[in-house]
């Protein structure tokens, strides 16, 4: 026989082979694990403790893996986990002899199937069953010595937290995640920790909260419904708020509207309500950025935010300044002699500390060219006719001096009768008109003068309010937002000593 036909064959016959091996033992192992399964579960009740002896208690060891802090609802004060549960305790009942059942040494094992500790997040924000629907819908991997592990599938938690509001948005908060049996005791069910990490690498960082500790707790508590003791674990979570969207989109406008404010002091007078109507409209719109923060924030009056603390005050500053601007027209506008206390104390001391020197020298010249109301006669019925004539026309302006020149016209040709007389009448004239026309223009002198002085008096207290105004805002604004409520690890450890509700 050719030894070149017989290599197909051979080859053949060792996959026929192979492959009648595997079969049969995945036949066996099939075989195995349903007789295994009907020998553990036969009159096993899940119902009941599975233990041998009612008095010892089952250790769970219990753990979570957070994948990701979904939500933190300030308003609702919920925080809003994305993450799954681990749970391992020991089965008396379901233990066996691998080598009774083909070395087959776990099993995997519907959890509805088996007993189950009724572990349920006590703070629960929502009315997602946690215990039943999370747990009783995966398998349980059980091993030959009774060990069980269950891990539930991932689930979005809800749990309660306080919310501090005062440091928004450089705030930090304290979370915890309580869990423990609801009707076991400590006396059956004994509630242990199986791992100190929370998270880990497929952790998806949340894009505005960052998970800066955690710390886990075991706590044996006594309740008043009952008098026996309770196990749960508690797990605390630290978070610290990521500012930099809110300081882009309230902080920020609200320093520039402050400071735009400052514009109204920079405005002429001769605008007149202008100025006042600005600071109306920028306390329109830090209304409008306060109702912003308040629809964030929760309504709860134990805490005000800093940052509404800092919209508060900016808005009292600008109606401050509203009200200055106002009480600044009105000095300008002011029409009778500066009084003496005013020139002191405003043009003379407050003028020197604002650095307006210039202007208190200016007003006390012109308080030394005040002329007084009483006019001064000037007898002119001696003087010679040409300087007489240089001196009406020196003194007399404008549409003062065509009303005289007209005047004297009309005077000269009711007098031109060729009398003696005539020259010293006509000097007799032009003198109570000299004296009429200085007194006119005097007047004008001293409502200009007192224009001047009153204009001074309101640009050094506008300056001054304007320093006043800039130095309330700069210390708000330092003492509000610059406040850190500490580190956060700190912070954390603080909340979590005094108790977190």
């Amino acid at each position: 026989m050719n030894m070149c036909s017989l290599k197909p064959t051979v080859y053949w016959l060792v996959v026929n082979t192979a492959l009648k091996i595997v079969v049969l033992l995945t036949g066996l192992t099939e075989a195995s694990e349903q007789k295994l399964f009907e020998d553990l579960f036969t009159g096993y009740n899940r119902r009941v403790r599975p233990v041998k002896n009612f008095s010892h208690p089952i250790r769970v060891y219990f753990n979570i893996r957070i994948n990701q802090i979904a939500d933190m609802d300030e308003r609702n004060q919920i925080l809003k986990v994305n993450a799954w549960t681990e749970q391992e305790w020991k089965d008396e009942l379901v233990a066996w002899n691998p080598t009774f059942y083909d070395g087959l040494s776990e099993i995997r094992v519907p959890s509805s199937e088996l007993w189950l500790p009724d572990i349920t997040l006590y703070n629960n924000a929502d009315t997602h069953d946690y215990a039943n629907d999370n747990t009783t819908a995966c398998n349980a991997i059980v091993n030959h010595d009774g060990r069980v592990r269950l891990k539930s599938k991932p689930t979005l938690l809800k749990s309660t937290c306080k919310i501090n509001v005062k440091y928004f948005p450089f705030d930090v908060q304290a979370c915890k995640l309580k869990f423990g049996s609801w009707t076991y005791t400590s006396f059956q069910i004994n509630l242990l920790n199986s791992s100190y990490s929370l998270h880990g690498e497929g952790y998806l960082k949340n894009e505005q909260w960052a998970l800066v500790y955690n710390v886990t707790k075991r706590n044996v508590e006594p309740y008043a419904c009952c008098p026996e003791e309770y196990i749960d674990l508690t797990f605390y979570l630290c978070l610290r708020r990521k500012p930099m969207y809110y300081i882009y989109n309230l902080i920020i406008p609200c320093v520039l509207l402050c400071a735009l404010s400052l514009t109204g002091f920079f405005m002429p007078y001769s605008v007149g309500v202008v100025k006042a109507s600005i600071s109306v409209t920028l306390i329109l719109s830090l209304t409008v950025f306060l109702l912003l923060v308040a629809e964030m924030m929760p309504r709860t009056s134990e805490e005000i935010p800093l940052i509404g603390q800092y919209y508060l005050a900016t808005m009292c500053l600008i109606s401050l300044s509203t009200a200055m601007n106002v009480a600044v027209l009105n000095v300008h506008g002011c029409k009778r002699k500066v009084p003496d206390w005013v020139r002191i104390l405003v043009l003379k001391y407050l003028a020197f500390v604002v650095c307006m020197g210039k202007c208190t020298k200016d007003t006390d010249v012109l308080t030394k060219e005040l002329p007084n109301d009483k006019p001064i006669v000037n007898n002119l019925k001696h003087s010679p006719m040409p300087q007489l004539r240089d001196s009406i026309h020196h003194n007399m302006k404008g549409t003062c001096r065509q009303v005289s020149l007209h005047g004297l016209r009309d005077t000269f040709d009711d007098l031109d009768d060729g009398s003696g007389t005539r020259f010293g009448k006509i000097a007799h004239y032009v003198d109570q008109i000299f004296k009429h026309l200085q007194t006119i223009q005097r007047k004008n002198d001293r409502r200009m003068i007192i224009r001047e002085q009153w204009a001074c008096v309101a640009a050094v207290l506008d300056k001054a309010l304007m320093y006043l105004f800039l130095t309330c805002t700069l210390v708000t604004s330092l003492v509000l937002l610059m406040q850190d409520p500490g580190e956060s690890k700190a912070v954390c450890m603080r909340k979590i000593e005094e108790g977190i509700e």
